[in-house]
């Protein structure tokens, strides 16, 4: 069991893919893609999951993929996936942690967003799902041209909405940006599923 100290938690701020809501790519490239080892050897050549954080930085889609395109032309074709059919990537909500999401709004716990995620997609999400309401605020990387685990987008996301690391919960399914939070005061926990998810806020006394 886990120790944590007996902070009061004032503020919790989430992440989003992986904790809130389903993505992978494969969810697309399975059925393009003949046979596993193709589909791990486009990703391997492209490299197209690290040019996702370009995405997530804020980079338009349009580009990064025409650069790619020009460099992997035997993979032109499915590298437009990576836009076009980018919906189809997305499962749905992961609703264990939605209804822990509810029930902190309940308990009025402030509730705020940080995500890595292109600008150009983020709003095709948001609009989908009426959770993202409880949120007093999102900071989205692609709009501010920074992406987790850098601690610039952490102090972005404290000074804008006027609150101290201290009082808050950090909650992320990407260790490194665990680690980052907790080197800025803030407490943390590593998302694996919803049922550790409210196991760890127990343990944290945590209002569910």
């Amino acid at each position: 069991m886990n120790f944590y100290p007996q902070l009061v938690v004032k503020t919790i701020i989430f992440d989003f893919g992986g904790v809130l809501l389903e993505w992978h790519p494969d969810r697309v490239y399975r059925s393009y893609f003949p046979d596993e080892t193709a589909l791990q050897s486009f990703y391997a050549e492209t490299q197209i999951m690290h040019h996702n954080r370009e995405l997530d930085r804020g980079q338009p889609f349009d580009r990064i993929l025409r650069q790619l395109a020009a460099q992997y032309p035997q993979h032109s074709e499915p590298l437009k996936l990576w836009k076009s059919a980018w919906h189809k990537m997305l499962g749905g909500a992961i609703e264990g942690t939605v209804e822990i999401l509810y029930t902190l709004e309940k308990s009025r716990y402030r509730l705020f967003g940080l995500t890595n995620w292109a600008a150009e997609t983020f709003p095709y999400v948001y609009y989908k799902h009426d959770f993202f309401q409880l949120f007093e605020d999102i900071v989205v990387s692609g709009r501010e041209g920074m992406i987790k685990p850098e601690p610039e987008i952490f102090d972005l996301c404290l000074s804008r909405n006027q609150i101290r690391a201290e009082d808050c919960l950090f909650i992320d399914d990407n260790l490194e940006n665990v680690q980052a939070a907790e080197q800025l005061g803030m407490q943390a926990i590593h998302f694996r599923d919803p049922n550790q998810l409210r196991q760890s806020l127990m343990e944290m006394k945590i209002r569910l």
